[in-house]
């Protein structure tokens, strides 16, 4: 991607406060040359106060050169996104049948016409506040005409640093309207507004936008208390004469304001996308925007884009992680890990599997995984080593493809490996729609006759039931059982019961995360001769592994 492009992208964008006027000559600087003939709006603007009638619109913002009445004219790539009524702006970007994009062409253009529409924001930002009056009528708070005339006044006395800005919305404000109907949900917002107007000083600013979206400038020393109050505001609706207590909880994007800060438009804007990501991103009550987050966010995009062609150029290695029998020291097992080679160096799981499972990328890694296992089983029997089971990891996310079991036998058949060299390996859930998802994929394997295993047994849904319920060969004990620095009489009766209860049942048990000498003692002081960790091994690359196969014992 050509940054300097960028650059001058939005250096002309931010030169006006009118986007669409500067959106031909900002276009310009790419457009002709990637054969793009038009780039277009669609605006559709639900009804609101601030806007009666709502807006549809169809804005040409670049036109380049006309195409024949012989070529017809393709949409290459669209991108959408929501404004704050609730309503949408869609961006279109033409060309002719021929139009051909690299990855990278592709990348500069989404990246651009995402710039774009938050630009297009700001500027019908600035049209409402021209258009509106500084006070929201529901609530007699300001909106963000007033919101922004406090402000810029703070801005040209110098004191704007002192101050937060939030962005936040209502959880459950639909329900809140469906239980008590448009008139008193209309009532509630008035008396929320109050109570926030209790906790506000006069030197500071609490804004209503319409519907559940508000904004506020409170002191930097006040954040804690303002936080806490967004997190529980208590009021009450009236229903059938019957006054019924609330607690309304707020989702906030924070933005901590320092001297990067060039226009008002900024404090909006930025704690704007702080909620953005607090809401389908990190899942948190409130998001400080930081460098670090900015970053953080630019990671995860990066990840995104590269990932389907990590997976083309085999970017992704196994590591192979020993498992080992206690009492005679010797490998019995392994389970393969994944790290990502990018540009030089390994990426861990801990970075990209959270990025993906989000995205429901996550199935294409572990089919993956699976393969180059089964592969690599396949070139060991042919080399004449004696492989050690292996297990594979598939996350929760992935239990949703119905297919998912039938995929791993047919990858499994396709290399002739024997069943009893490859496990599943699952994570225990931690809710009761995950369980059943993962009740059906392991009753699945085990009528395929593929081993599985409940991957950090003791974290999630009752663990117990677990036992009883699903039909495993191996329930892997979680580190956090043997982790404490002192092992206690209470820690061994606990899971001497579980092991015990778990051999009954004719399950296998192993423990993750060993690492000491006492660990080992302990464990099998409570029956677990079976462990993994780096008191043998870290996960190894393969060629290590092989040689770790070719000597099962180690010399401890």
């Amino acid at each position: 991607m050509d940054n300097n492009i960028l650059d001058k992208f939005v250096q002309i964008l931010s030169a006006t406060e009118n986007t669409m006027e500067a959106a031909y000559n900002a276009f310009s600087l790419f457009a002709l040359d990637l054969g793009i003939s038009r780039i277009t709006l669609d605006m559709n603007i639900p009804e609101t106060r601030q806007t009666p009638t709502g807006e549809v619109r169809h804005i040409t913002v670049y036109q380049g050169e006309m195409l024949s009445d012989e070529e017809p004219e393709i949409v290459w790539l669209e991108e959408s996104q929501h404004t704050f009524e609730n309503g949408t702006i869609t961006a279109h970007v033409y060309g002719s049948v021929e139009t051909n994009w690299s990855p990278d062409e592709r990348q500069l253009i989404l990246s651009a016409i995402r710039i774009f529409l938050m630009h297009v924001g700001r500027f019908r930002l600035v049209e409402l506040v021209q258009k509106s009056a500084l006070t929201q009528y529901l609530t007699g708070l300001p909106n963000s005409g007033g919101f922004l005339s406090f402000a810029t006044q703070k801005i040209i006395a110098g004191e704007i640093t002192k101050y937060n800005s939030y962005y936040f919305n209502l959880k459950g404000f639909g329900l809140i309207n469906r239980r008590f109907g448009t008139d008193e949900t209309d009532n509630i917002i008035r008396r929320y507004a109050r109570t926030l107007l209790e906790f506000c000083k006069e030197d500071e600013v609490i804004g209503h936008l319409g519907g559940d979206n508000f904004v506020a400038l409170i002191r930097k020393e006040r954040t804690g208390d303002f936080l806490n109050l967004l997190q529980k505001t208590p009021v009450f609706g009236i229903r059938d004469g019957e006054k019924i207590p609330i607690t309304i909880s707020a989702i906030a994007g924070v933005y901590d304001i320092d001297e990067s800060l060039k226009n008002p438009g900024q404090i909006l804007g930025r704690s704007s996308i702080a909620l953005s990501v607090a809401r389908s991103l990190a899942n948190e009550p409130f998001l400080f925007v930081t460098k670090e987050m900015s970053t953080r966010v630019y990671r995860e995009k990066q990840i995104e884009d590269r990932f389907e062609d990590g997976l083309s150029n085999n970017e992704f290695k196994v590591f192979y992680q020993p498992k080992v029998d206690t009492k005679t020291h010797t490998l019995i097992g392994a389970e393969a890990l994944s790290r990502w080679l990018f540009k030089g160096e390994y990426v861990y799981p801990s970075e990209f599997v959270p990025v993906l499972e989000r995205n429901s990328y996550s199935i294409g890694l572990d089919i993956y995984v699976i393969e180059e296992v089964c592969r690599t089983l396949r070139r060991w029997l042919d080399m004449g080593l004696d492989p050690v089971p292996i297990s594979v990891n598939f996350s929760r996310s992935d239990l949703t493809d119905e297919r998912l079991a039938d995929q791993i036998l047919e990858i499994i058949t396709k290399y002739g490996i024997d069943l009893s060299y490859i496990q599943i390996e699952v994570t225990e859930t931690a809710t009761q729609r995950e369980k059943s998802l993962i009740t059906n994929f392991l009753n699945k394997l085990d009528g395929m006759n593929i081993a599985s295993s409940i991957d950090d047994f003791g974290t999630g849904y009752s663990s117990l039931g677990i036992l009883r319920d699903l039909p495993v060969s191996t329930i892997k004990i979680d580190k956090s059982f043997i982790e404490n620095d002192v092992l206690t009489h209470r820690d061994e009766v606990v899971l001497r019961n579980i092991i015990n209860m778990a051999k009954e049942l004719d399950i296998e048990v192993i423990t993750e995360g060993v690492e000491r000498t006492d660990q080992i003692e302990f464990l099998q002081r409570v029956g677990c001769d079976l462990v993994q960790g780096f008191f043998y091994d870290k996960p190894l690359e393969l060629s290590e592994f092989e040689e770790r196969l070719k000597n099962k014992t180690y010399d401890v």
